[in-house]
């Protein structure tokens, strides 16, 4: 299990940040990669085979360390669609058809912080201790489940659960989803989707209670990730706003 811990630059609304990523049992590589702070905090979980996977995941987080502040909702959806565009002419150049990552992050505005997401990458909010789910999955299941077809509780083990209707660099213009959390904030959790399918929202919502370090909060959802099935790469960045946990 791979770990990061972060504090970010004191006049951001984001304090301090903390990461743990892992292959899980079933997988021989590890497509997702995450940026953990100064401004910017996201999970990408890449997809289209795993050069391809590994390379889409990485060439999003990393344009998004070397992006600047927003100052506001236009600028965060201007930088994930430079993101969207980045991956497509890479992957024109190197003939990487069907090259793409889901993306989920924050970074702090002004007024508040935002959460922008695109496939089915997640954000969990945890303010008063209360855990809600703020992102909603870009997924072929998500949408039997909108429809009724599905019930919730059968989604994770659904066989098609894997299906993506939304990534970054696969269409010519993404369609992210965005929010504006206005503080107080409390603490944030940005996962991929093989964290969320081994731990239920009850045990995510007890360790981020719990685990008042960012850092220990992240490895600790992984390791009990860890002691289940663990079929998919799971990823865990926690971030806390001024105040920590609320």
């Amino acid at each position: 299990m791979e770990s990061v811990a972060v504090v970010a630059a004191p006049e951001t609304t984001l304090l301090r940040g903390g990461a743990a990523t892992a292959t899980g049992h079933h997988r021989r590589h590890n497509e997702d990669a995450f940026v953990c702070g100064p401004t910017w905090f996201a999970v990408a979980d890449g997809m289209g085979g795993h050069q391809a996977g590994d390379v889409a995941s990485r060439l999003a987080v990393d344009l998004l360390h070397r992006a600047p502040p927003a100052d506001s909702v236009d600028d965060v959806l201007a930088i994930v669609e430079r993101a969207n565009s980045h991956l497509r002419d890479w992957a024109r150049r190197d003939g990487a058809t069907g090259m793409g990552t889901t993306l989920v992050a924050t970074t702090p505005l002004a007024d508040g912080v935002a959460v922008v997401s695109i496939g089915d990458s997640r954000c969990y909010h945890l303010t008063g201790g209360s855990l809600t789910l703020v992102t909603h999955d870009h997924s072929h299941v998500q949408e039997l489940v909108d429809l009724g077809r599905v019930a919730p509780g059968d989604a994770p083990g659904h066989p098609l659960r894997h299906i993506v209707t939304r990534s970054l660099g696969v269409d010519a213009v993404a369609r992210p989803d965005l929010w504006v959390l206005r503080p107080p904030v409390g603490r944030l959790l940005l996962c991929s989707d093989g964290l969320n399918a081994e731990l239920s929202s009850r045990t995510i919502g007890r360790v981020l209670c719990g685990v008042h370090d960012p850092q220990a909060a992240a490895e600790r959802l992984v390791g009990l990730a860890l002691r289940g099935a663990a079929r998919d790469n799971l990823t865990a960045l926690v971030v806390d706003s001024r105040g920590g946990v609320a």
